[in-house]
């Protein structure tokens, strides 16, 4: 625990640090959620990929990608990295 929830963009920091680099590098997010994934992941820099269900049909959203599910989401971040 950090102490900090997403959407906070120091938690999106705590993660990419964690990984060996930082936010200034890009990234992604994919998430399920528009405001604390979505909206937090672009808040931060990073490219977002929102996992839909029929329950959020037709949501306003500002993600860069829509994807059914994690398989479709990792096909979408492949096809979108050189």
């Amino acid at each position: 625990m950090e102490g900090i929830r997403k959407p906070d963009t120091g938690l999106f920091e705590i993660a990419a640090k964690r990984c060996g680099t930082g936010l200034e590098r890009g990234g992604w997010m994919v998430g399920d959620n528009l405001v604390a994934d979505i909206r937090g992941g672009r808040t931060a820099g990073l490219r977002t990929i929102w996992i839909h269900s029929k329950r959020h049909r037709g949501e306003k959203h500002q993600a860069d990608h829509i994807a059914a599910d994690v398989v479709e989401a990792i096909r979408l971040i492949r096809e979108a990295t050189p």
